[in-house]
C-alpha cells in the first residue's frame, strides 16, 4: 500500500480531557478547595493528515504501517548534516535557534567577488568569529549583496560551529543582507513577511510577531520573491500535535522520514511525510498493549501545552514591555529591590515619574504600559500572576491593580523577593510544585559548555517548558576585597528542542527581561550552575491561569519577543 493511499484511509483523532478551571477572583492564592470547584469539560484535539473516516483497527493498521516503514527505508537517504548533528546540543546552547532538521547542509556561494571569498574564509577559519563579524558590520550594512554572499547559505542563517552561530545571531540584521522594501523570513514551517521602515529597520507585518522589529534566529531563511523548496523540516509544529518529547531519526528521505518518537518511557516507530518544511503523521506502531499509555501521555501533554499558552504570553509581555531591573541607576552599597515600592507609590498617587537619589524613573513606558521594577524572582511571580489575570492597569485607565486568580502580594516582601523564597514557597506546597534539588555531582558550571550541553540532553525530561530553574554560584561583579558570596538567579524554561528534548530557550530578568540561551548566562556568570528545578504541577497550573478560549492544538510559541516599532 502506498503512503498516499494509507493517508487517504487513516486519521488520528485524539480525544483529550482538558481541565480549565475559572475559579473566583479572590485575592487569595489558589487553594486545593478552589481547585475542587473547577469544571472539567472535554475537548477534542484532532490530528488529521487528510480527511478520512475512523482509524483502522490496530490489528489492521500495524502490519500496513510496518510495511510502509520498511518501504520508506528503501528510499534513497538524504545526506543530512553530520557536523551539525555532532554538535547540535552545543550550537543550541550558544545561539537562539529555530530548532529544525536539515535534509542536507545548506551550501555557501562558490562564486562572488574576491572580497566575499576572503570574508567567508576569515569567518570559516577564525577562532573568534564575533570579533571579525563585528568589524565587518559596517561593510555589510553598506553593501547588503556582499553580506548575503558571505553570511547566508542557500538563504539560511546557518552555522554548525557554536562560536559562529552565536556571532551570527548576535550581530546579523536583515538590513545587513537586504535593502528591498519587503522580505520574507521562513522560520520553521511559517513564512513571515517584513517591511523596511523609514529608519531602515525591518518590521514583521504578519504572524504573532506583527509590528515587532525583526530579530533573526539561527536557521532562519531570508529572501525576496518566491521562496524555493526548503531544506529543513519543522518538528516543533509536529510535536505540538503529537506530544512527543524527542525524536530518533532512523532514515531521512526527501519525502518520508522513519523515526522513533519518544513519549516518556515509550518509543514509538513512526512514519512521517514531508510537504516542504511541514511534517504529517502517516502511521505509527505503539508498543503492543501500551496504546492506552500512549494516549494518556498525549492527553496530559495536550493539557500542559494549553496551560502554557497564557504563561508564555505573560512572559513575552514582560520582555516586550522592557520591565526594568530593580536596581538604582546610582547605587550606594547593595540597594537592589528599593525601586518597586517607590514605583508603586508614584503609580497609585497618579504620578508619571519619580526620583530616587537624584535619578528620574518613569512609571509607564512609551506605549503606556506600567514599568514595574523587578528583581529576578519578581519576574517569576509576576509572570504567574499575569497569566492568572493579575496586573496593573495601563496609562489612561483608572490606576489600580486588577486581581485575577493569583495574588502573591499576600506574602510579605521578605518572603517573596528573594530567589530562595520561591524555593521555600514551592517546598511548602508540594501539592502545587515539584521541587528537584540537584545533587552536587550534577551541578555543571556553565563555563564547561560541552559538559553542560551533554547534561541537558541526558536529563532533558527534568527541564521542560514552564519549569523554573534556580542557579547559584560566584558572580564576576563581586568586589575582590569583599568576602565571596554565592548568588542565586532564577528564570523559566521557555522552550525545548523537539529533536533532542534539551531546553534551548530561557526567560528571565537578569537586567531586563529576555528570551535567552544558556550561553548568555555562561557569559555573565560562568561559575554558576543549576541548583534547583521547580515544576508547577499541571493541576495547579491549569487552575491558576486564564486558559485560552480557543480549542485544538496550540501553535509553537514565538522564539523572539522584541519591542514594537513606533
Amino acid at each position: 500500500m502506498s503512503v498516499s493511499r494509507f493517508l487517504s484511509r487513516t486519521s488520528a483523532v485524539l480525544m483529550v480531557a482538558l481541565a480549565p478551571a475559572y475559579g473566583d477572583s479572590s485575592r487569595e492564592i489558589i487553594s486545593p478547595a478552589h481547585a475542587a470547584r473547577a469544571r472539567t469539560p472535554s475537548v477534542a484535539v484532532e490530528l488529521r493528515p487528510n480527511p478520512a473516516p475512523t482509524p483502522p483497527p490496530e490489528s489492521e493498521a500495524a502490519p500496513e504501517c510496518a510495511e510502509l516503514i520498511e518501504r520508506a527505508r528503501q528510499e534513497p537517504a538524504e545526506p543530512g548534516t553530520p557536523r551539525l548533528d555532532r554538535d547540535r546540543d552545543v550550537v543550541l546552547l550558544y545561539a537562539k535557534s529555530e530548532p529544525v532538521l536539515f535534509t542536507r547542509e545548506p551550501a555557501g556561494e562558490n562564486k562572488g567577488s574576491e572580497a566575499a571569498r576572503t570574508y567567508r574564509s576569515m569567518l570559516r577559519t577564525t577562532s573568534s568569529p564575533w570579533s571579525i563579524l563585528d568589524k565587518l558590520w559596517p561593510v555589510f550594512s553598506l553593501n547588503p549583496e556582499l553580506g548575503r554572499a558571505v553570511l547566508l547559505r542557500d538563504g539560511y542563517l546557518y552555522a554548525d560551529r557554536p562560536e559562529l552561530a552565536f556571532a551570527l545571531v548576535d550581530l546579523v540584521t536583515v538590513q545587513m543582507l537586504f535593502s528591498d522594501r519587503t522580505v520574507w523570513i521562513q522560520r520553521g514551517e511559517r513564512l513571515l513577511h517584513a517591511e523596511r521602515t523609514k529608519a531602515g529597520r525591518y518590521v514583521f507585518t504578519d504572524g504573532d510577531e506583527r509590528g515587532q522589529r525583526v530579530k533573526l534566529v539561527l536557521f532562519d531563511r531570508i529572501g525576496t520573491g518566491t521562496p524555493p523548496a526548503p531544506l529543513h523540516r519543522d518538528f516543533r509544529v509536529l510535536r505540538e500535535k503529537l506530544g512527543f518529547e524527542a525524536v530518533d531519526v532512523e532514515h531521512l528521505g526527501a519525502a518520508n522520514i522513519v523515526a522513533k518518537l519518544r513519549y516518556g518511557a515509550l518509543s514509538v516507530p513512526t512514519l512521517l511525510h514531508a510537504d516542504g518544511a511541514h511534517l504529517e503523521l502517516v502511521c505509527e506502531i505503539p508498543p503492543a498493549g501500551r496504546e492506552a499509555e500512549l494516549a494518556r501521555v498525549r492527553a496530559e501533554t495536550a493539557r500542559r501545552q494549553r496551560a502554557l499558552v497564557p504563561l508564555r504570553r505573560a512572559i513575552r509581555a514582560g520582555v516586550q514591555e522592557g520591565l526594568p531591573f530593580d536596581e538604582p541607576l546610582t547605587e550606594y552599597g547593595q540597594q537592589d529591590g528599593r525601586l518597586r515600592n517607590l514605583w508603586l507609590n508614584a503609580y497609585e498617587s497618579g504620578q508619571n515619574d519619580f526620583e530616587f537619589q537624584t535619578d528620574k524613573y518613569y512609571v509607564f513606558n512609551a506605549t503606556g504600559q506600567p514599568l514595574v521594577p523587578e528583581v529576578c524572582v519578581d519576574f517569576i511571580f509576576d509572570s504567574f500572576e499575569r497569566a492568572s489575570g493579575t496586573w496593573w492597569r495601563p496609562r489612561g485607565e483608572a490606576r489600580g491593580r486588577v486581581v485575577g486568580k493569583l495574588d502573591f502580594t499576600t506574602l510579605p516582601d521578605e518572603q517573596r523577593r528573594r530567589a530562595t523564597s520561591f524555593i521555600d514557597y514551592a517546598q511548602r506546597h508540594p501539592e502545587w510544585f515539584d521541587v528537584y534539588a540537584l545533587p552536587e555531582a550534577e551541578r555543571v558550571p556553565f563555563k564547561f559548555g560541552h559538559k553542560l550541553a551533554d547534561y541537558l540532553v541526558a536529563e532533558a525530561p527534568r527541564f521542560r517548558a514552564g519549569d523554573v530553574v534556580l542557579i547559584r554560584g560566584y558572580a564576576p561583579w563581586d568586589k575582590p576585597w569583599k568576602p565571596r558570596v554565592m548568588h542565586f538567579h532564577s528564570f523559566f524554561v521557555y522552550e525545548n528542542d523537539p529533536v533532542s528534548g534539551m531546553p534551548i530557550a530561557l526567560a528571565g530578568n537578569p537586567g531586563r527581561p529576555l528570551l535567552q540561551t544558556w550561553q548568555f548566562e555562561a557569559f555573565r556568570t560562568p561559575d554558576r550552575s543549576i541548583w534547583y528545578r521547580v515544576r508547577p504541577r499541571l493541576e495547579w497550573l491549569e487552575n491558576s491561569v486564564v486558559l485560552p478560549d480557543e480549542t485544538g492544538t496550540p501553535a509553537p510559541p514565538p522564539l523572539t519577543a522584541e519591542l514594537a516599532e513606533r
